[in-house]
This record gives C-alpha cells, structure tokens and sequence, in this order.
C-alpha cells in the first residue's frame, strides 16, 4: 500500500513543461517571482517558500517547472501521512490506511494534486489540523500540533478555513463529552490561542514590511453572494468517499457525538457553508473537503456489508478495466494507425506524430498493464479490498495515462513546441512585441523561448499576434510583414502569427 501511494503522487509531476489551465497559471505566478517581476508588496505563501527548495534542490537534475511542481507532491504526501494519523486518533489502530486510500481515491484529487497547485499546501495545513483536532481527545499534545496547523493555513492562504477550524476546536466541548475534560480544553484553548499569537506575529512583521494584510489573509477570495458550486461537484469530485461516509454517518447515527462522527461531520458542513461564499469557485479550492469525507469514508469502509463492498469491487475492475482497453485501443491509433479511422480522428484535433512507433512508451504500458494484472490477482480477502482496488485502479489509469500519452500530451497542451519554432524564426537577442496575446500564453512563450516579450508599441522588431478561437486576425498596421503562422496542427485554439518591421 504504501509503494501504491509512491505510483499514485510521482507519475505525472515531472517530464512535461506546464499545461494550459491552473498548472500553466500558477507556474507563471512562481516563474515571474523567480526573477523578481512581481509587484513589490507580494506576500509569500508557503506553497512559494516549498516552491522554491525542491527547485532549487532539483536544479541540476530537472527544469524549473518539474522542480516547482514537486511541491505538490510534497504537500499530498504529507496531507496522505496526517489524514491518516488523524484516522488513527479518531479510532483504532487499522484506520490509517482506509482513510489514506479513500482520500487517494477520490476522483477530484487525481489531476489537481498533479498540478502546480498553491491550494495544495491548504490541503497538507489543513490534514495537520485535522490531525490535531482528532488527537486532542486522546493527548494533550495536540494542542501544539494545532497552533502549528492552524498558523501554517494561515501562511498557505486558508486564513478564512483556519477561523472555521479553530472556532470548531471551541464549540466542540459543548456538542461531545469526550471535549469536556478539563486537559482537552486547556489544550484547545492553548491550541487556538498559539495558532492566533503566530498570525498575529506574522501579520505584525508584514505590516512592518509594508506588505498589504488583506492579500496576506486572501481575503479575495471571498464575497457576499452564495454559490452552490461545490456542493455540486462533490458528486463526482469526492466519489467514493462520499457514500463511505453517508454509510458511516447512518451506521453512527446512534452514538453520533463519538469523535470520530461528530468532529469530520462538523467540520464538512462548517467548511461547506464557508466555501459557498466563495467569489471565484474552483476544484482547486475546494480539496480540503476531502479531508472530512475521507475520515468518515474510511470509517465507513471497515464496516460496508458484503453486498456493497462486492459492488464496489467489481465496479472499480470493470470500469478500469475498460479505460485501460480504451487506452490501448487509442494508443495503436496514435503509434500504429490502426484502427485507421480513429488514426485519423486523432490527427485532425492535432495530435502530432500519429502513425510513428514509440518504443518507451510501449515497454512502460506493457509494464504498468502487467502490474495492474498480477495486483488484481495476488490481491486478499479484507475489508480494504474494495477501496484498494479502487485506488489501485485509479492509479493504474493514471500511470499508463502518462506513460502511453504524456508526451503527445505535453505537445498538445503545453507551449514547448510553439516555442521552439518561434525560436526559429527570431533572433536570441531581439524583442517580441505582444498583441491580443493571453496573457498565459505570453508567459510561457517567453519563459520556453528566452526571448524577451514587450507591449505593443515598444520599438521592437518583431510582432506577434494570437488568432482567437474560431476568430479572424486582428487588424495590423501596414508598418510590419507577416513572415510566418505558428500553430500546433489542425489547432484553432492556439494559432500565432508572426510579423517583422519593415
């Protein structure tokens, strides 16, 4: 299990240059603090600090955007290792790893904890603070991991979820009676009370530095009109988890002031109220709910009856199963050109290369593929089967989803190639001037080229000009020649055309 989560948090965070979309985003944000182009008065986030050691530590091995996305897979791993320390608190010993599987088996995880995800380090804070909370009960000693916790959000950007979760730490004496002991209270009151003193000495220092407080509590994050987004998504975003703890929650229903019910439970709903006050809703913000639902799903799981454990189980194979067929069947299109009209469907959305032999990425599915097989066949009889199959499937998909696709992947979605042809076609040392560009696109442009992107008017010699989707050329003064169109094949999402001054 624990070499199922090693396969599960490394594929797919190193070996490919940054995606459109939140991966692409984020690195900018790190890429433009790296060389100092960020406003003055920018507070740094944890996600910032982590960033930048396993960059800087993986240099000479890795390139930037590899060495920053590891942060991810630093964060996931610690929030795997304290989730399921809290499961353990929480019950008895052989919670740890139900819960640690259920959290890696949600769905919402999968892509965002693979990403350049600031909200990762939200998520690592917050496992810690669940960790605390679930320990308090049982060891006094929680109130320190609290403090730690609750200023680490804090420093991630959670401000808001760490309130929420501190003001649970003092309401739940008066919901359960294993809060009421006079140790567990002193220890949650020095909890919240170390975890306010560290944020008011941190906010103390940035004002000191002149840096603005509100953006150091991310208070733009939130607004005054509701939203149902993430009740909507968990669905999906938290499948299965969230009928493992459905099931707990009724199981428990009798003796629902246990800590193992009462404090996820309560912690759910308090962070769903939160987080409809959300101005700008994303999946990425909303990562921290797994935690709850994981603690109450691995509950749940040691206790499903035989006829849901058995669905579960035969669901997870058959539907991993056929995705792993469906990804074959794709891959001897891509590499093969058989079936041929698939073939052809695959190069008109642009996928490159179709019709030539990859051998690597045909040993790495062999090998993947095989693994998955002998696992499905050497695994036991438990209370865990249904969710470590699940989970293993997951991971199964997600390892030969990298190691069939990830580099016509990477081409399809990254700037990498349009980069290099730009490369091609303009000097080292000369300026580009940047019109009706993304701004995403821009960065990235410039981060893989090297060459230095400029406004409009800036007295460069080279201009270029983002076509928009499905959209025509912009007008461009009769002052400049086009001498090229920059494009992925077949792509109408990312055409470029580029002009020289005359």
């Amino acid at each position: 299990m624990l070499l199922l989560c090693v396969a599960w948090i490394l594929p797919g965070l190193i070996g490919h240059a940054p995606w459109k979309g939140g991966d692409g985003d984020a690195f900018i944000q790190f890429w433009l603090a790296w060389r100092g182009e960020t406003p003055a008065a920018t507070v740094p986030t944890l996600y910032t600090w982590v960033a930048y050691a396993t960059a800087w530590l993986t240099a000479p091995l890795l390139p930037l955007h590899d060495g920053v996305r590891l942060a991810s897979g630093v964060f996931i791993a610690l929030a795997l290792v304290f989730v399921a320390r809290a499961g353990r608190a929480l019950a008895e010993d052989g919670a740890a790893w139900p819960v640690a599987l259920t959290l890696l088996g949600c769905l919402g995880l999968l892509v965002r904890g693979h990403e350049t995800n600031p909200y990762t380090a939200q998520f690592a804070a917050a496992a810690l603070v669940f960790y605390a909370l679930a320990l308090l009960p049982r060891d006094v000693r929680g109130g320190w991991m609290l403090a730690a916790g609750s200023f680490l959000l804090v420093l991630a950007g959670g401000a808001a979820e760490a309130v929420v979760l501190l003001g649970l730490t003092l309401i739940m004496p008066a919901l359960s009676p294993a809060w009421r002991t006079p140790g567990v209270r002193r220890a949650a009151w020095l909890g919240a009370g170390g975890g306010l003193a560290l944020t008011i000495a941190w906010l103390a220092w940035l004002d000191m530095c002149g840096l603005p407080l509100v953006q150091a509590l991310n208070a733009a994050r939130w607004g005054f009109t509701p939203n149902g987004y993430f009740p909507g998504i968990l669905g999906w975003f938290a499948w299965p988890a969230w009928p493992l703890a459905a099931w707990a929650v009724y199981r428990g229903r009798h003796h629902w002031r246990a800590p193992g019910i009462l404090m996820p439970l309560a912690a759910l709903v308090l962070l769903l109220t939160l987080y409809t006050f959300s101005a700008d809703p994303g999946e990425e913000q909303g990562l921290i709910l797994l935690l709850p639902l994981a603690l109450l799903g691995g509950a749940g799981l040691l206790t499903l009856r035989r006829g849901a454990a058995n669905a579960l189980l035969w669901f997870a194979v058959m539907l991993f199963g056929f995705l792993g067929l469906v990804f074959w069947v794709y891959w001897s299109a891509h590499d093969f050109g058989v079936p041929a009209r698939l073939a052809g469907r695959l190069a008109r959305l642009g996928m490159a290369d179709v019709g030539e032999l990859r051998p690597w990425s045909l040993v790495f599915g062999v090998f993947v593929t095989f693994a998955w097989i002998v696992f499905l066949a050497r695994v036991q009889r438990s209370p865990l089967r249904p969710m470590l199959v699940w989970t293993a499937g997951m991971t199964f998909i997600w390892v030969l989803l990298m190691a069939l696709f990830l580099g016509p992947l990477d081409r399809r979605l990254g700037f990498e190639t349009l980069a290099a042809e730009l490369r091609q076609q303009v000097p080292a040392d000369a300026c580009v001037e940047a019109y009706a560009l993304r701004a995403q696109a821009s960065h990235l442009l410039a981060y893989h080229s090297g060459l230095d992107f400029r406004r409009v008017d800036a007295g460069c010699d080279w201009l270029l000009v983002q076509v928009r989707k499905r959209g025509t050329l912009p007008p461009v003064s009769s002052d400049w020649i086009r001498r090229a169109e920059i494009a992925r094949p077949n792509n109408r999402d990312d055409r470029f055309v580029l002009y020289a001054r005359r």
